[in-house]
């Protein structure tokens, strides 16, 4: 049996016997195919894990080399062939039984003690084995963003589930067998209340209370000394249930009891005034609180196209919620797309710290230090967490909570599919219905002349923030009729100068530009060719000849499209772009492309099969 290992050092071993891998790059793609074990890992991402955001030239080359060597390892450990490493979907597959790496074999051991049949007994065992697959620092001999990502979230996993082995070991009398690991787990963590909490549990139930008292009693000190800030309410109230429990011994009567309150951060900004429509969408939101209990850290992630209203909709639903998190609000614009580039983690955790009451001199130097901190101070509270405008996973990751109880919200112009795959929540926000987008617009403006309005919402879209710049520009001008509004925009129709206000808020072309801006340059290109299409919907074959690119090109070229919410899939194959998108694609085409590329592009579609093209006319060459 071959085993891979990166609970530890990343290690190779074939019939209970290492097997050399090769040097630190070639373990580092090893590591990076064993996380997405069965899973297809795009050369692209391979590249951004183990060389990171400015890799060499001919790193691909580099890669291929790698690979090829991987895969004679693989060979001489297994020949039976069982074990492989394959091209599959346009990436690299390590096809192997995910059992046969440690972490996913870790996690279908916690996720098999989380089930409501398992017993006490099945329980322990399964958090014992999965306890003992551990051999140290994961991922220990390879450096990197990716990898410290990677290395955070199962440090985490890992305490998690030393907390909730040592509580299955109390309920079955086997308190004692957990001390030296939660004794080690603390001095290598000091400041991490769960685990003292959980050492403070198994001493107790062992009937060493003097030791769970000292153990409250140091991580107190090594609170306030570095960072000024006591032990958070779950531990103190276990640490009174200790004394109650034990009140006649001398030690207990030396200890005090009076210990300040933490600050109770409230970040969420202004409600939006007169929000209407949405329920449907806030009906889903109400359902995540259910997983904002003891057992789970409840994540969603609202996504959609630029303008959608996807803060409004988060900030609204937020407030209706803040009774429901009584440890307060944390909340942040990570300006994922912004022209002067977005918030980093370490700046987003330093600032939540300081929220939190940890002196500014206080808070850790690292990323990785400052997380452990944050998790740390979260765990055992409810509180709610506003991630704005995030631009990947990666940005958000290092943010979530790593304890049940708090809930975490992130609004993104992409669909952050990564950490959907590992348990959020996705809503993606269309565009509003029009009885929605007319029941804002009355609210704004009171309007009657139903037939003005509908004309004023359909030449906006229905996007929200071109419906919310013309209500704007409507109530400033009091003495404009509505029909004068409705005209003006009808004047304008086919560029954005109408929606265009006076900040970067209020500003419909500036809005879009930053989806288009963070597209890869192919993407960016088929994107200004689709503005070129006649119809209101287009398939992957139109895609192709507009793109003079293949099938295969052209799908994934609209999978990032569509990631970033420019275009929509209504359909299985069939994809459209709303009105005020298709008129920033034309501006872009005009401004970047020459006239004879888009009328090349125009000719190879008009040239195609018109069964495939998208759209009802039968298409052919200009006589």
């Amino acid at each position: 049996m071959v085993e891979f290992r990166v609970l530890g050092p990343v290690e190779l071993h074939a019939g209970g016997k290492p097997v050399d891998i090769g040097p630190p790059r070639q373990r580092a793609v090893l590591a990076a195919l064993s996380v997405d074990v069965g899973r297809p890992v795009l050369p692209s991402t391979m590249i951004d894990r183990v060389w990171g955001q400015e890799p060499p030239d001919g790193v691909r080359h580099g890669l291929h080399v790698y690979v090829a060597r991987i895969r004679r390892v693989l060979r001489q450990a297994d020949p039976s062939t069982a074990t492989s490493l394959v091209r599959r979907s346009g990436g690299y597959v390590l096809d192997v039984e995910p059992d046969h790496v440690d972490m996913h074999r870790f996690a279908r051991l916690v996720q098999q003690s989380r089930d409501p049949a398992c017993s006490d007994l099945d329980r322990v065992t399964l958090l014992r084995q999965a306890m003992q697959l551990w051999h140290g620092m994961p991922l220990a001999d390879l450096p990197g963003l990716w990898v410290e990502q990677v290395r955070q979230t199962l440090v985490q996993q890992r305490l998690d589930t030393a907390v909730a082995w040592a509580q299955a070991e109390v309920a079955v009398g086997g308190a004692a067998a957990t001390i030296p690991t939660l004794t080690e787990l603390v001095g290598e963590h000091p400041l991490v209340e769960s685990l003292v909490g959980a050492l403070m549990r198994v001493h107790h139930a062992t009937g060493n209370t003097d030791e769970a008292l000292t153990s409250y009693t140091s991580l107190r000190q090594r609170l306030v000394a570095a960072l000024g800030i006591e032990p958070g309410a779950e531990l103190k109230a276990l640490h009174q249930h200790v004394l109650r429990a034990d009140v006649d011994q001398p030690i207990a009567r030396s200890i005090a009891l009076s210990l300040p309150d933490s600050p109770v951060p409230a970040q969420l900004p202004m409600d939006v005034p007169g929000f209407s429509g949405r329920r449907a969408e806030l009906q889903q939101l109400d359902g995540l609180l259910a997983q904002a209990q003891p057992t789970a850290v409840g994540v969603s992630v609202v996504s959609g196209t630029a303008g959608v209203g996807k803060t409004a909709l988060a900030v609204h639903w937020a407030h209706r919620v803040r009774s429901s998190f009584p440890d307060g609000q944390l909340c942040v614009d990570l300006r994922g797309f912004a022209p002067g580039g977005s918030v980093s983690p370490d700046e987003v955790i330093q600032g939540f710290l300081e929220a939190l009451g940890v002196a500014r001199h206080r808070v850790p130097s690292t990323l990785a230090d400052r997380a452990a901190l944050y998790r740390s101070l979260l765990s055992g509270r409810r509180m709610l967490v506003l991630l704005d405008n995030a631009r990947d996973a990666q940005q958000v990751r290092p943010l979530l909570p790593g304890s049940p109880g708090c809930l975490v919200l992130v609004t993104s112009r992409h669909q952050l599919p990564g950490l959907v795959a590992h348990g959020a929540r996705p809503l993606v926000l269309d565009l509003p219905s029009p009885d929605e987008a007319r029941e804002m617009m009355v609210r704004r403006l009171g309007a009657t002349d139903r037939g003005t309005l509908d004309e004023i919402i359909a030449l906006c879209a229905r996007l929200p923030l071109a419906l919310s710049i013309t209500a704007a520009r409507a109530a400033t001008r009091p003495h404009v009729p509505l029909q004068a509004l409705a005209d003006e925009l009808r004047r304008t129709s086919g560029c954005l100068a109408a929606f265009v206000g006076d900040d970067e808020a209020t500003n419909v072309r500036a809005a879009l530009s930053w989806s288009y801006c963070a597209l890869s340059p192919e993407a960016a290109a088929l994107f200004r060719r689709l503005s070129q299409h006649p119809g209101p919907e287009f398939t992957v074959p139109a895609a192709a000849a507009l793109g003079g690119s293949s099938l295969a090109r052209a799908r994934r070229l609209l999978t990032e499209l569509a990631h970033a919410h420019l275009v929509t899939e209504r359909n299985p194959g069939r994809y459209a772009m709303h009105d005020l998108l298709r008129v920033y694609a034309i501006e872009q085409a005009h401004d970047v492309d020459v006239d004879t590329d888009r009328q090349a592009a125009l000719l190879r579609m008009l040239d195609s099969d018109p069964e495939t093209l998208g759209f009802g006319i039968r298409a052919g060459r200009p006589r």
